[in-house]
């Protein structure tokens, strides 16, 4: 099943010369330096005063782009913006969906999934002061036949709430466990091993899942006991290694879009243009706006920007982010700039609640796409690597209590004021801080960023009045 984003609209969509700037691998592609050299001078005879930029997630191919753009281009227009889109192709959730999907149609990942999540729960019903309705389910689930994935999804939830109530408990698993369990992987891992091309599987691999399970929970880098084990299963058996390559690719589009020469790449173009534009208007405002990796795009931007503009350090923008999928640490790399270049940030994301709340990947993914970023993608060693746009990380509490993170919030979220919005927003949320998404990208409903009608009003809202 297609994730929303990728569907393609019914009817072709044409890049919008005036507005769009269409790359691929950070090339021109379906628009040229000349179209965007004109974009500007259309800018200039508009009447406008400010110029908005909006970069699309990373999940996202040409024609899901320029339909975005074409949702969110009255509504920017009408805030009083000149509005831009960054049409990046950066089209990847297809191979993403193809690494992440296949292993619930296999037998023995089925089976592996459904053992780890017994052992886990057995251990946790010895631990805790669960019901005794809980503890003989999670017995009984020990010996019972294997569940779909949904369902022991829907199992596995029982044992979310005690656990996360229980701060300072500790899971044991013994070395006969471990072994037991690598036993059994190793002997249903042939059945695994050759989809989607994946390379051989060691055995010291094999043999670290239960363990690596166990040490998340332990130490809350655990996504839920049921995520968890997909996550360490697809883990074990490469599916993030191949994950990670295809957001690494991502991530070097990026990068490329900044390369030095501007008849090519259409980051350095924009700058070169945005450069005549505040020569001709001093007074010129911009915003910036990212969804998920168009965040990572922004930081990108930003660090240009500050090396173009290096003999005029008084030039600064408005950020907007959206589900940010850019990690704490990538922002840290960048903090310098953003303090000096970002005047002033709004961050929208979704709660805790919501961002577990649905399954971006049917069948096998219960949890946002995030979350699948934050796990599988960033290649982090505790698979956990904290994302600016995930509430989750934002407590200040054991294990997100770190510098990085600390330093990075500080920035995005001063005590004084009030910068980040997580939906669904508080019925009383004044105007600029309203959210009702539900999901982390586009949807056939429109409930998901950022296109979701009360988010979209409040980045008008905050284009139109200011942060």
């Amino acid at each position: 099943m297609p994730r929303a984003d990728s569907i393609r609209p019914q009817t072709a969509i044409s890049p919008d010369r005036d507005h769009d700037i269409d790359l691929s691998a950070g090339k021109f592609d379906q628009t040229t330096a000349d179209d965007l050299e004109r974009a500007f001078e259309r800018f200039k005879t508009s009447g406008k005063n400010h110029l908005c930029v909006f970069f699309h997630g990373g999940l996202v191919p040409r024609q899901s782009g320029l339909q975005t753009a074409h949702d969110l281009i009255d509504g920017y227009s009408d805030a009083g913006t000149y509005p831009f889109f960054f049409i990046w192709n950066s089209g990847i959730w297809s191979e993403l969906q193809e690494i992440i999907d296949p292993p619930q149609r296999d037998p023995g990942f089925v089976e592996a999934a459904n053992r780890g999540v017994a052992q886990v729960a057995k251990e946790m019903a010895t631990v805790l002061d669960l019901s005794p309705a809980l503890k003989a389910a999670a017995k009984a689930r020990a010996r019972g036949a294997p569940l779909d994935l949904p369902k022991l999804a829907e199992f596995a939830e029982q044992f979310d709430l005690p656990w996360s109530r229980s701060p300072g408990a500790q899971l044991s698993v013994s070395p006969k466990q471990l072994k037991a369990f690598s036993a059994m992987l190793i002997a249903r891992h042939p059945g695994m091993r050759r989809r989607g091309g994946l390379p051989a599987v060691k055995r010291i691999e094999l043999e670290k899942v239960l363990g690596g399970i166990f040490q998340r929970i332990n130490s809350g880098h655990g996504h839920g006991l049921y995520t968890t084990v997909i996550e360490e299963l697809l883990i074990a058996l490469k599916f993030a290694k191949l994950a990670a390559g295809v957001w690494a690719r991502m991530k070097a589009d990026i990068d490329a879009a900044f390369k030095p020469n501007p008849r090519n790449y259409g980051g350095t173009a924009f700058l070169e243009n945005l450069a005549k534009a505040w020569t001709h208007n001093p007074a010129l405002k911009v915003t910036l706006i990212g969804h998920s990796a168009g965040t990572i795009y922004v930081q990108r931007f930003l660090e240009a920007f500050d090396l173009h503009f290096a003999a005029q350090p008084e030039l600064r923008v408005e950020v907007i982010t959206l589900a940010a999928a850019v990690s704490f640490a990538r922002m840290h790399e960048g903090l310098a700039v953003l303090r000096k270049r970002a005047s002033k940030v709004r961050l929208f994301g979704l709660s805790n609640k919501r961002e577990g709340g649905y399954w971006e990947v049917p069948g096998i993914y219960n949890k946002s796409l995030l979350y699948i970023v934050c796990s599988l993608c960033e290649a982090d060693p505790e698979a956990d690597k904290p994302l600016v746009g995930m509430q989750r990380y934002w407590g200040g509490k054991r294990p997100y209590d770190l510098p990085f993170i600390r330093e990075v919030s500080e920035f995005l979220q001063p005590t004084a004021t009030t910068r980040t919005v997580w939906a669904p927003s508080p019925a009383n949320a004044k105007p600029g801080y309203r959210s009702k998404a539900k999901r982390h990208g586009s949807s056939p409903k429109k409930d998901g960023f950022p296109i979701e009608a009360l988010t979209h009003g409040s980045v008008c809202h905050a284009l139109k009045f200011g942060l």
